[in-house]
Formats: structure tokens, sequence, C-alpha cells
């Protein structure tokens, strides 16, 4: 029962932290196309808002994820958590490591979110803003290949769990923004937008999806694992809800979006994409059960 109650918490605070990342990702690249309009300033202003709850949420988070890890380690009740040779040895492993630089990574991204250090020059300001907030999610997403299962596999597999987490970061968190859009935007606007989008997610989620099988494969071993472990059935459930959001991600570009050139579906992209969203969703959870509460067979 004890372990239950840790693997929940531990799992939740993972969801939560995963959320502040995808968002700083999405606010990264939504930024520059909003502010490309003056139009669009209202949505900078409400994803600004959105995007600084979200990360120091996920610094809460974070270091409740480490007395979690800890508390779970020590069996030992809530006390267990707290204890002091227990704390030791958790802060000089992985997920010492990984809450360090996972505190590091989200400060970051607050500094530069809130400093209220200008340059005079507005566009060498944005190029300073933007290439702190990319540093801050490298740094973030270099912390995957810390903890989990991947830290044990080579350097180019971690590579690659670090070009996967940064895609599906980008990609989840332009929903937020694209959902916006769509009922602040007048019709070629938003096509403009949708299209830019789904011309760059064509190759982005190409690669997220070439990564992601690569991995799987790597952890798995073999075609009879992915059936009779708990992992693979995990991994299998996770495929099939990835699936069904390439599915909606298709709906968009063959559909929906080349309705806007006749100035309609407005309102039923906005659906679509808040169902893309709750998926999406759907897909941070698993990965957080997938990377703490199981585990492959090797």
């Amino acid at each position: 029962m004890e372990m239950y109650i840790w693997n929940t918490v531990i799992v939740l605070s993972k969801i939560v932290f995963y959320v502040g990342f995808v968002c700083i990702a999405g606010y990264t690249f939504f930024k520059q196309v909003f502010e490309q309009s003056e139009s669009h300033n209202n949505l900078a202003i409400a994803n600004l808002k959105w995007i600084r709850g979200s990360i120091v949420i996920a610094l809460l988070a974070n270091g409740l994820w480490f007395f979690a890890s800890t508390g779970a380690m020590a069996e030992e009740g809530i006390q267990g958590a707290f204890d002091p040779d227990i704390l030791a040895i958790m802060w000089d492993s992985s997920i010492g490591d990984g809450t360090l630089l996972r505190t590091i990574g989200l400060m970051i991204a607050i500094l530069a979110l809130i400093s209220p250090f200008k340059l005079k020059s507005v566009v060498l300001n944005n190029y300073l803003k933007q290439g702190i907030l990319v540093s801050s999610l490298f740094l973030l997403a270099y912390t995957f290949t810390l903890i989990g299962h991947v830290s044990e596999l080579g350097g180019g597999e971690k590579v690659l769990l670090m070009l996967h987490v940064l895609v599906m970061a980008w990609w989840f968190g332009a929903l937020f923004p694209l959902k916006e859009a769509c009922h602040e935007s007048d019709y070629g606007q938003l096509y403009s937008l949708m299209d830019k989008f789904g011309r760059q997610a064509s190759i982005a989620v190409s690669l997220l999806l070439i990564a992601g099988l690569w991995l799987a494969f790597q952890l798995v071993g073999n075609v009879e694992e992915l059936f009779s472990s708990s992992y693979g059935q995990t991994l299998l459930l996770k495929l099939v809800i990835v699936t069904s959001i390439l599915g909606i991600a298709a709906k968009h570009k063959l559909k929906l979006v080349p309705q806007l050139k006749n100035n309609d579906g407005r309102e039923a992209l906005s659906k679509s994409i808040s169902i893309e969203m709750v998926v999406a969703f759907a897909i941070l959870s698993v990965t957080a059960g997938l990377t703490s509460v199981v585990g492959p067979a090797n």
C-alpha cells in the first residue's frame, strides 16, 4: 500500500513536470509567431501568464518527485522521505543529479520570462531571451537521459531520446497557442499559421516516431516481451494513443486546415485541437507511468 502511494505521487509529479516542459517549448516557438502581428499581442500575453504559472508548479513538482523517490526507497512511511541518510544517498545518485539540473533548467526559464533586464535593441533582446529559453529546453531534455531506463543505454540512444522529447514538447506545446489562434485570428492568419505548423510537423513528427520506435526496440528487445511483460503492454498502450493523435493531426492537415481557405471550419478545428490536447495529456500520463512504475525485463 505504501509503495502504491509513493508511486502515485511520483507519477503525478512527473506529469506536472512534463506539462511545464511542454509549455516552455510551446512558448519558445510561438512567441515569435505571435509577435509578427500586432493583433496577436493578446495571445502572447495570455501565453506568458500560462507559461509562468506552469513553470512554477513544475518546479514544485520536481522537488516533490525527489522526496517521493526518497520515501519510496526508504519504505519507512512519510518520515522516510526526510531521512537524512537516505536523502544524502539519493542526492548523490542520478535522481539527485536530475533533480538539480531540472531545478536549474526551470529557474533559467523563469528568469528569462520575468527578468526586467532589457537590451536597447529589441531584436537583440528577443534573440537573447529566445536563446536562454532554448538553453533551458536543452538542459531539461538532457535530464531525461539521466533518469529511467534509457540511462542504461549508449550515447547514441541518449541523443535520440533528447531529440524525441524536444520534438514532443514542441508539438504538444503548440496545441494551446493554436487553439487560442482559432478564436483570435482571422481566417487568413489562421490558415497561414496552421499551414506553416503542418509543414514543420511533417518533418518533426517523422523524426519523433523514428527515434521513439528505435528506443522502444532497444528497451524491449523482442516482440514476445512486447506482449508478455507489463512494460511491453504499457508501451503498446502508448503506441495506440500515439496512433490516435497522429490520426487527429492527419485530419487537421488533410481536411480542417484546407477548409480555412474557404472561411469555414474554425470551430471544428478548435474542437479537434481540444481533443488533441486531451490525447497529448494521456500520452504524457502513460509515459510518466512507463518510466516510473514498470520497467523492461532486461
